[in-house]
């Protein structure tokens, strides 16, 4: 999951690279991101980059380096050996006391369905009777549409 979410990462940098730059280089892309994860804060992220001959604009900096952060993977101590572990060990890789605590929701026991009544039918009034044809003598029109000939 956490190689899915690193190439998320080098996709959106070489996006933002292309958009700004015009230069869509993974390779940059990885580059600027090893960057970014080796520097403190903001500022020493922009020192790096100035050093290596990027020339960005500060707020292009600001918002490469606030994306590198909120979508870099998260390294968790120890969670790929684990992970390895579990699954090794027929467990299948669930961990109910982890997964209770994340989705408390998800944890209710199943319970049998609920019978619902199908709902009561309207009533229906009658419909009134149809109504007595007119005499065919009316929907001709009559003598009005005639054209008088001479």
């Amino acid at each position: 999951m956490e190689n899915l979410q690193y190439l998320s990462l080098v996709s959106k940098v070489c996006t933002e690279l292309a958009n700004h730059v015009g230069i869509g280089d993974k390779t940059l892309a990885e580059f600027i991101i090893s960057i970014a994860e080796e520097a403190e804060d903001l500022s020493s992220f922009q020192r790096k980059l100035e050093e290596n001959g990027a020339e960005f604009a500060d707020s292009f900096v600001c918002s490469l380096h606030a994306m590198i952060l909120r979508l870099r993977p998260k390294k968790a101590a120890g969670s790929a050996g684990d992970s390895g572990a579990s699954k090794a060990s027929g467990g299948g890789g669930r961990s109910g006391d982890q997964k209770t605590e994340k989705f408390p929701g998800l944890s209710i026991p199943d319970s049998k369905p609920v019978q619902l009544s199908p709902p009561p039918e309207p009533k229906r009034e009658p419909s009134p009777p149809p109504e007595k044809s007119r005499d065919r003598r009316d929907d001709r029109g009559g003598d009005r549409d005639r054209v008088d000939r001479r």
